[in-house]
């Protein structure tokens, strides 16, 4: 009973962009690893971190997630899936560590040992003069912003500029980051990627794990059901047309925000677009989270996670929620106030005006990739309020 009351549970923030093997072997290994009874996932909504819909819809993903080992997931709200890896890693953090019952965190990486992790995060989080100094050199240099901190960081610790241009590597270190800045109680562990690497975009018969971007081409090659940033092409260059300070949206500086505006004219379709506006200092997936962020209003507002959206869970695993509750009531130092959400008509009104205004822009992300889905396909898919967290 003692054990059912106070369960380890381990949480990994994901997109599951579809969900694969690799993603199965990763909530099996941070099982084994951590030794949870319960894996906790805080997953992307129908927009990803790249900038972009997620290939499938986020109850599809939640489906695979749940049948692939997972007991709990919830949404990650639009305004942490759409941004920088910062800022996806803060906001999952702020995701599991407001539940109450979460105890660990485990990440998949290309390094699969935690200390070096934990090591540049330190560093980044006290910002001593010799790193800024180093960053502001590089910077001159003309070097972009990752670039110029990866060589920072590579002359003042044992570390290769290679290790902070892997992707899983990037992530996992703004993972263990947002930690320290949170101040979260998460044991950090780290699993070794297996498989093609997350740039793989051609599956091959000799890897055990395929990449998400492989499985991706084989659904634009196979005409499964789909989407791309390109069925959103009419919707991005109508805000864009009508946007009144492109430079108050999230993550458009003044600078792109000249550079959009002198483009637009020649505007003939989201991925020719994202093309013609790349710079150095620029970069792909900067671009398409700005022109997303622009669709959907979302600015720089100061950090919060009111709510939580719960996607899905395994009814063995619904004492959790209880639990989490009961946690919250006991904490003292009055910083979790995260609502859980399982059924939009009952909850929704309960939340304040701020936390209310976040909520509609997930609705209308979610609203719009449901339009865009139905007249490609000729199917009707649900609303978000007739929508129930899926239970297995």
């Amino acid at each position: 009973m003692e054990e059912k009351k106070n369960p380890r549970a381990v949480g990994i923030i994901c997109e599951f962009n579809p969900f694969h093997s690799g993603h199965a072997y990763l909530i099996r290994q941070a099982r084994e690893k951590t030794g949870a009874r319960h894996v906790v996932c805080v997953m992307s909504g129908d927009f990803v971190q790249r900038g972009g819909p997620a290939i499938v819809d986020k109850y599809a993903r939640t489906r695979m997630a749940l049948d692939g080992g997972a007991d709990l997931v919830f949404e990650l709200p639009l305004r942490f899936s759409l941004s920088s890896a910062g800022d996806f890693a803060l906001g999952g953090i702020l995701a599991l560590s407001s539940l109450g019952f979460v105890t660990d965190l485990c990440f998949g990486s290309e390094s699969g040992e935690i200390r070096p992790f934990l090591e540049i995060a330190r560093h980044l989080h006290q910002e001593p003069e010799d790193f800024s100094a180093l960053l502001q050199k590089n910077l001159r240099e003309g070097l972009s912003f990752p670039a110029a901190r990866a060589r920072a960081l590579s002359e003042l610790l044992p570390i290769s500029e290679e290790f902070l241009r892997q992707p899983n590597n990037i992530l996992g270190v703004e993972y263990c980051l947002a930690l320290l800045k949170t101040g979260a109680s998460l044991a950090p562990h780290t699993i070794l990627r297996l498989g093609q690497t997350y740039h793989d975009e051609t599956r091959t018969t000799d890897s055990p794990h395929p990449s998400a971007a492989a499985l991706r081409n084989e659904m634009y090659q196979s005409g499964a059901p789909h989407m791309t940033a390109d069925d959103f092409s009419g919707a991005v260059g109508y805000s864009l047309l009508t946007a009144e300070n492109l430079a108050g949206y999230k993550d458009i500086s003044p600078e792109l925000a000249e550079r959009f505006l002198r483009l637009l004219p020649d505007f003939a379709g989201f991925s020719d677009f994202v093309e013609r506006c790349q710079t150095k200092n620029f970069t792909a997936g900067r671009i398409r989270r700005a022109l997303f962020q622009c669709l959907f209003g979302i600015s720089d507002q100061p950090v919060s996670l009111p709510y939580l959206r719960l996607l899905g869970m395994k009814k063995e695993a619904s004492f959790l929620l209880k639990n989490g509750e009961n946690s919250k009531k006991e904490n003292k130092n009055g910083r979790v106030n995260t609502s859980i959400l399982s059924r939009l008509a009952a909850d929704a009104p309960r939340l304040d005006p701020q936390a209310l205004a976040l909520l509609r822009q997930d609705i209308l992300a979610s609203d719009l990739y449901r339009q865009i889905w139905s007249r490609k396909y000729r199917a009707e898919l649900p609303n978000e309020y007739q929508r129930s967290p899926i239970v297995v």
